[in-house]
């Protein structure tokens, strides 16, 4: 008898915790049905509620940047030496916007740098579009965006320094006003 109820209470635990899955399964499907709904009713009436993700707009703005290359290529006769892509609101929209950090090596070969340089895409959340760029004549290397400035630090030589090792080194905050980035020394 008592492995009768023991078997009755596992089949109906069970039956229970199937219909709890079914009803999870269906409430999702009922969710992200009402989700297609209003994206279909906000396209009729002219809304758009269409979101980038922070990946999605680095890939665009990378897309951007390759169009954008063979110009700053030339200008530097230069080959890309290293690109890398930083995510941060300096735009204050609450929204991450994009920098990428270049580095420019001569076209005939060597370790030298030739130019450097950030491109600054802002990320509206439907579309990013680049809104500044920043090539300064001296050497720098990119810390991090935070609290609506890029941070950057300035090297520069001491008389005794070698070519590979700039020991004098400044702390710069860029804020992009409009689409003129200035400099701010800490």
């Amino acid at each position: 008898m008592k492995n009768t109820n023991y078997l009755f209470l596992l089949l109906l635990t069970n039956f229970i915790s199937c219909e709890n899955s079914i009803k999870e399964k269906e409430l999702a499907l009922k969710e992200k049905e009402l989700e297609l709904k209003e994206k279909e009713l906000s396209l009729k009436e002219g809304k758009t509620t269409f979101s980038l993700t922070t990946r999605d707009a680095v890939k665009l703005a990378e897309k951007q940047f390759e169009n954008y290359l063979p110009k700053i290529l030339k200008s530097h006769e230069a080959i890309l030496d290293g690109q890398e892509s930083f995510t941060g609101d300096f735009t204050g929209d609450g929204v991450e916007d994009i920098v990428i950090y270049f580095i420019l090596a001569p076209n005939s070969g060597g370790n030298a740098i030739v130019g450097q340089g950030l491109s600054l895409y802002q990320n509206t959340g439907n579309e990013v579009k680049v809104v500044a760029g920043f090539d300064p004549n001296y050497l720098f290397s990119f810390n991090r965006i935070s609290n609506g400035s890029i941070n950057i630090e300035k090297l520069e030589y001491d008389e005794d320094d070698g070519r590979c090792c700039p020991s004098i080194k400044t702390n710069i905050k860029l804020k992009l006003i409009g689409n003129k980035i200035y400099e701010e020394i800490q």
